[in-house]
Formats: structure tokens, sequence, C-alpha cells
């Protein structure tokens, strides 16, 4: 048993030895497989990123879209707190903060620090012109049109003097993003897979001329009886090592981005939180993993057509 694993590890040796050489043998088609596969790798890595990119500033914004319930003048503290519980009780809402007057005046007279004439308004009205309020974050801002429903309730109506369902523009922006999410991953998915196609077709090739180059060698081999896995584990660790080289080379260069690109902006609350998830050390490490075994995936699968076709020749 330990000469038979001896064997097999010279065996697997000698495969990936052969497997290395054969790269320096077609370097320029070499060079062309794997250049178009680090082009469909990065297409595959960049859509990941725009995409988690997409779905944290949407979220973002949507925390910044709240329903505000303005409540009538004379509402007490207990029947403010039952409007609270009422509302909180429905199943998509996330948080209530509670508004006072005087609040709504600072918050309006910030918003509006540099109109004058705004300031000199509220100056004259005094401090009872904005009412208090009741302002409502949701998880889902689909339904956010139910909060509008749940006022109009007749026990909930009394103590309600208006509703307003967010605000149109943070509303528009949301829509915008989403949007622009559905035709980033429609376009990456449509380039990642033609450009896959084309790595495919690439090392089905480059295969197809390796096998070529060798038939004598690999004729010698059948007739000293090496064994069909010997004859193919250097074709198929070839082209794996394509896969090797430009996932690496993927990961390398979307990273240069994320920390050149994404460094300038990390400090906006919209994007923060997508520069703080890929630069950290355990999703740099799926990343790069991810990317080389789809590289390998992909050139593995384009060596094994090639070799399933061509290393069955009747004159071999």
């Amino acid at each position: 048993m330990a000469g038979m694993t001896a064997r097999q590890i010279n065996t697997t040796r000698r495969i990936i030895k052969t497997g290395f050489l054969n790269l320096f043998r077609n370097a320029w088609l070499t060079i062309a497989a794997t250049a178009v596969m680090i082009v469909a790798l990065t297409i595959i890595a960049i859509a990941v990123v725009l995409n988690v990119t997409a779905n944290n500033a949407i979220d973002e914004l949507a925390r910044d879209l709240k329903a505000s319930i303005y409540l009538v003048d004379d509402v007490s503290d207990t029947e403010r707190n039952l409007l609270q519980s009422r509302i909180l009780a429905l199943d998509f809402v996330e948080s209530i903060d509670y508004i006072t007057q005087d609040q709504a005046r600072v918050d309006l007279a910030g918003d509006f620090q540099n109109d004058d004439d705004i300031l000199q308004a509220l100056a004259l009205a005094g401090n009872d012109v904005l009412p208090a309020s009741l302002r409502i974050t949701v998880s889902d801002l689909e339904r956010m049109p139910e909060i509008g429903d749940f006022a109009a309730r007749e026990e909930n109506a009394v103590f309600i003097d208006s509703v307003s369902l967010g605000q149109t523009d943070a509303q528009a922006t949301i829509d915008k993003a989403a949007s622009a999410q559905t035709f980033i991953n429609t376009a990456s998915i449509v380039a990642a897979l033609t450009l896959s196609a084309v790595s495919i077709m690439i090392i089905f090739n480059t295969i197809r001329m390796a096998i070529y180059t060798r038939r004598d060698e690999i004729r010698i081999m059948k007739l000293i009886g090496a064994t069909p896995s010997y004859i193919r584990g250097p074709f198929l660790v070839e082209a794996s090592l394509y896969g090797v080289f430009a996932g690496i080379i993927s990961t390398v260069g979307v990273y240069s981005l994320i920390y050149s690109l994404g460094g300038q902006v990390s400090n906006q609350k919209e994007f923060a939180q997508t520069y703080a998830f890929f630069t950290e050390t355990g999703i740099v490490t799926v990343m790069l993993a991810s990317l080389i075994l789809l590289g390998i995936l992909i050139g593995a699968v384009s060596s094994m057509l090639a070799m399933e076709k061509y290393l069955k020749l009747k004159h071999w």
C-alpha cells in the first residue's frame, strides 16, 4: 500500500509538472485564453460589488424615507402612547420617533438655516405653528401606503391631523437606484456569460492545438500503457492554471478599484457599509477563492470538452 501511494504521488507530481510546462509551449494562446478569462471574472466580480453597493444604497435611502403622522393639538400622552402601540403592532413598521412641537420647529429651522424669509416667518408664527408628529420607519417601502389606511380608521383618526408618506424626491431616487441595479445585473450577466463562453472556446482551441502538437507523444504514451487519466491530467492542469492566474489577477484588479475609488466615497453613508464589507479580511479571502474556483471551473470544463472530442481519434 505504501508503494502504491508513493507511485500515485509521483504520478501526480509528473502530471502537475507537465501541466505547468505546457503553459509555455503555446505562450500566446495561453496569454489570450487567460486574458479573456480575466475580463470575464472581473466583470462578474464588479457585478457583485455593484449589486451589493446598490442594495446598501437603497436600504440607506429607504431609512431616510419616513412616513409622518401629524397629531392633533390636544392629544394626550396616554392617547399618543396608545396610537404608537397600534402602529408598532403593524408588521412592516421598524421604529417610531416622537417629534415634539419644539423639536419640529428646531428641525425646520435647521433645514432652512440659510433662508431668512423662512426663519422670520417661523419667528412671527410662534411656537405652536408646527404640530407634534410620529415619524415612522418601515421595512418595506411598498407597504408604506398602508399607514394612510391605518390613519383613516375611525379609532385612529380622532388623534391624527394629517399624514405624509415620505418625500417624493427620495422615493424617486430610490426608484432610479433600483432601476440602475436591475440594468447592472442584466448587463453584467449577459457580458459575463458571453465572455465565459468566449473563454471556453479559446481554451477549447488551445487544448485542441496542444493535443495536435503532442499527438506523437500521446501515441507513444498510449503504446507503453499510459492510463487515460495520466494522458488527460496535464491538459486539465494546464487549463485549470489559466483559471488560477485569471482569478488572482482579477481579484487584484477589482480590489485596486475598491480601495482607490471606494476609499474616496467610504465616508458617505450610502457607500460606507459596502466599503467596510468588501475590505474585511474574510470577504477578501472569499472573493479570491471564489474567482479562482470559477476560473478553474471554466478551464476544466473547456479542457474536458476538448479532450472528449480529440483524444479519441481513430488513427491514434
